[in-house]
């Protein structure tokens, strides 16, 4: 007869048992997490496929609010443009993408709400209303970009685009994420400039865009006229460009700068400046080139032409004054409301 131990722990089959229920147990909840899991993914697949028509078509109709929007612009800076014209060839062009961008982006929209239709009940109601809301967000901006109103049609882009933040947010907690991420996020610090800007100091992405268009002017742009719509302020009180005060007075005003082939970028007050004094320091130096050229013989060579500005030389009020003197505003004013468009009888 086999004699039993006085402590079950010291029998091996105790600790057979215990590991087999260990194992069931670990089995169990693999099945669990494992089902869990895959019915995340699944919702996620689901989702992601009717979010990618909605993100397609919201692009779509943003392009298109750009493409109308230059539209308008170059026909109210250039309205007697001549068919052969770069401007009016431009319009022509851009009319016809307007009208590519609206049809993709219907198309995207239809697609979008039929694979919301078919797997909305897949979702919780939770996610359920915020896809709904944000297939309603898009809805109003497709309105707002067919009706014209451009600005409007900018806010309701940023109000889809923090509809859809929603829907992310609650679709990142679904998946299973690094369990130390929250941590590292909320002990990551951005680092802080310490360097104050100047008053008049231009962000280097400003600054290379106002020299792209000063080459552009001198280059593509060198045989068309270009349009500088002033504020509202400006064209009811043109004394302001002559005032003692013309910096405090239009400091905080917003000009438009439009060329041709549909280039247009709304500047500030040092950046209008800036872009007007290049243009003549460039003239100038043209001009001083093509005497020394006169004496020289007729060879192809490569001439470079480079000048120092100073910004806080450019903003002394006498040189603001010489340099809106030098301007030829459009009649047109930059910051003018959005009107709702004239309905056809």
């Amino acid at each position: 007869m086999q004699m039993l131990p006085g402590n079950a722990w010291d029998d091996p089959r105790t600790w057979i048992a215990a590991g087999g229920l260990l194992i069931g147990g670990l089995g169990f909840l693999f099945g669990v997490f494992s089902y869990r899991w895959n019915r995340r993914e699944s919702r996620l697949e689901s989702l992601s496929k009717i979010l990618q028509p909605l993100v397609k078509a919201a692009q779509h109709l943003h392009e298109a609010n750009g493409c109308r929007r230059q539209c308008e612009q170059l026909k109210l800076s250039f309205p007697q443009a001549a068919p052969p014209s770069e401007a009016a060839q431009r319009v022509n062009m851009l009319v016809n993408q307007y009208g590519e961008h609206i049809k993709n982006s219907h198309d995207d929209f239809r697609l979008a709400e039929s694979e919301f239709a078919s797997r909305s009940f897949r979702f919780p109601d939770k996610i359920a209303r915020l896809i709904q809301k944000v297939v309603e967000s898009l809805s109003e901006f497709g309105r707002l970009v067919n009706g014209g109103l451009f600005d409007k049609a900018d806010l309701q882009f940023v109000k889809f685009r923090d509809d859809y933040t929603q829907i992310t947010r609650v679709g990142r907690r679904w998946r299973l994420a690094d369990p130390l991420e929250g941590l590292k996020r909320h002990f990551r610090r951005e680092k802080k400039e310490d360097k104050a800007a100047d008053r008049y100091d231009l962000k280097d992405e400003d600054m290379n865009v106002i020299m792209e268009m000063v080459h552009k002017r001198a280059t593509s742009q060198a045989r068309n006229t270009f349009a500088v719509h002033p504020p509202k302020k400006l064209l009811e009180r043109p004394e302001i460009a002559k005032s003692e005060k013309v910096i405090e007075e239009l400091d905080d005003s917003v000009f438009s700068v439009v060329f041709q082939d549909g280039t247009s970028r709304m500047m500030t007050l040092v950046e209008l400046m800036v872009f007007t004094f290049n243009l003549i320091a460039l003239a100038q130096q043209y001009a001083e080139v093509a005497r020394m050229m006169e004496v020289v013989p007729p060879v192809e060579r490569e001439i470079t032409v480079t000048f120092r500005m100073s910004i806080d030389d450019i903003m002394r009020p006498e040189m603001v004054r010489f340099l809106l003197s030098k301007i030829e505003f459009s009649k047109a004013p930059s910051d003018a409301g959005e009107a709702e468009p004239a309905r056809q009888t």
